[in-house]
Formats: C-alpha cells, sequence, structure tokens
C-alpha cells in the first residue's frame, strides 16, 4: 500500500527525480527577470526613446513608447540572432551577457512618440544585461517569427544602449 501511495504521489507531482538534478532544474527553470530605471547613453537612445523603466509586464520610454511584453525563454548571447546573422553578444560588443527575450504584446505611442521601429510594429525585444545589470542594450525586432538561428522574417530595427540610474529600485528580480 505505501507503495503504491509513494508511486502514486510520485507519478502526480512528479517528486521522483534525482534531488540534484530537481535543484539544477529548479535553478534554470527560474530565470531572472531585468527591473530597473535606466538612462540612455547613446544619441540613440536619448533622441528616439529616451531613458527607460524595464518592468515585470514591459518597457516605458520617457519619450512616450510603451512597449508591453510577455517574456519567453532566455537566450544564450552565442546564439544568432538570424538565419546568416550575427550573434547577440556580436551586436551588443560584449560575451558576458544574460540575454531576456520578450515578445511584445502592444506597442502604445503617446505624446506623439515614434515606434522603436519606425513603420514597422515592434514584435520582440531583447535585454542584453551584464552580470550586475548595471548597463543594458534594448534590442528591438521587427517581425511574426523571433529572433533566432533559424528566422528568417524577423528584422532587428533598434538598438539602445542603458546605464542603471543612481537611485530607485533597480536590478535582477529573481
Amino acid at each position: 500500500m505505501r507503495a503504491l501511495i509513494a508511486a502514486l504521489s510520485c507519478a502526480l507531482l512528479g517528486a521522483c527525480s534525482d534531488p540534484s538534478n530537481a535543484v539544477e532544474t529548479a535553478v534554470t527553470a527560474a530565470p531572472t527577470v531585468l527591473v530597473g530605471a535606466y538612462r540612455a547613453l547613446t544619441d540613440a537612445a536619448r533622441s528616439a526613446p529616451g531613458d527607460v523603466t524595464i518592468e515585470h509586464g514591459g518597457l516605458v520610454f520617457s519619450r512616450g513608447a510603451i512597449l508591453y511584453t510577455r517574456r519567453l525563454q532566455p537566450r544564450a548571447p552565442s546564439e544568432r540572432i538570424a538565419r546568416d546573422g550575427l550573434s547577440y553578444a556580436a551586436v551588443v560588443r560584449s560575451v558576458d551577457l544574460s540575454i531576456e527575450l520578450r515578445r511584445v504584446t502592444e506597442e502604445t505611442l503617446a505624446n506623439g512618440a515614434a515606434s522603436l521601429c519606425g513603420v514597422e510594429t515592434p514584435a520582440y525585444v531583447a535585454l542584453a544585461h551584464d552580470e550586475r545589470s548595471a548597463h543594458v542594450t534594448v534590442l528591438v525586432f521587427a517581425g511574426d517569427e523571433p529572433p533566432g538561428p533559424q528566422a528568417t522574417r524577423s528584422r532587428l530595427c533598434g538598438s539602445f544602449a542603458y546605464t542603471l540610474r543612481e537611485s530607485g529600485q533597480h536590478g535582477v528580480v529573481l
């Protein structure tokens, strides 16, 4: 009877894996989430979208663009963004990165803000950030498929560099 209860619990709860493997799975299954207020570093970021506040559900730019997003699986810095394209690391020019990919579910433009992809609607954003999340590059993509090594219908339409503001809540949330 005990064996039957243990087997049933194991099947229903998925609690029969090797404990060391379960810890590894739990760590990799809970990706970090980047949040915080960032100041524009480059002319491109200052002139078009402005400063950015990264939240769990989206990105709010100081010039009026808001991207509502849904997190996808994290990407490796060495992963290419298109079939014959560069890797995230090559685009951002750093290999020590974490890549958080998000699908854009809605774009709102207030106060006469321009879209981050010009005439196209942003479809995906990748947040490429260093270990301490002091610097982040927001890569914006248009197209009907996510960026990736087999992507042919995804296009990088903007790259904006930011640095962490000195005050306020910021960093990575686990």
